[in-house]
């Protein structure tokens, strides 16, 4: 009986991951697209309406397969929402990379535990491949 309320437990804690990683996602998208703006204008001193546009497309794209991952969730009776949790959780690690990649790309040093954390190794050294570039110019 008290593993049975154990379980229980669990998923009444998912519910409330899933309003946090919603707040995650959300966060991570504007904080991505603010920083590929940034980004985009320290390197060439102007921004590309085109590449805005494709950028807000892809935003819009992450949240139209988030909303239905949620009604995804509904209507198998997913009360855990694997389905929503799991498609939400993919979206804010590539958020966080795409943050990462961002600001390394600005040529801000990274600590190599995050580079390594979320996949992008010792290949950029966190600023340093934005350095090279802008030697080799």
């Amino acid at each position: 009986m008290e593993e049975l309320q154990m379980l229980q437990n669990l998923f009444e804690g998912f519910a409330l991951n899933t309003n946090l990683l919603t707040y995650a996602l959300l966060i991570g998208i504007a904080v991505d697209f603010a920083t590929g703006i940034i980004k985009a204008y320290k390197s060439s001193g102007r921004l590309s309406s085109s590449k805005l546009r494709d950028g807000g497309f892809k935003k819009a794209g992450i949240i139209l397969v988030v909303v239905l991952s949620y009604g995804l969730s509904m209507l198998f009776t997913d009360t855990a929402h694997v389905i929503f949790n799991g498609v939400q959780a993919y979206y804010v690690y590539t958020e966080l990379v795409s943050v990462l990649e961002n600001i390394s790309e600005m040529g801000v040093a990274m600590p190599k535990i995050l580079l390594r954390i979320f996949g992008r190794g010792e290949e950029n050294g966190g600023g340093d491949e934005h350095t090279k570039k802008s030697d080799e110019c």
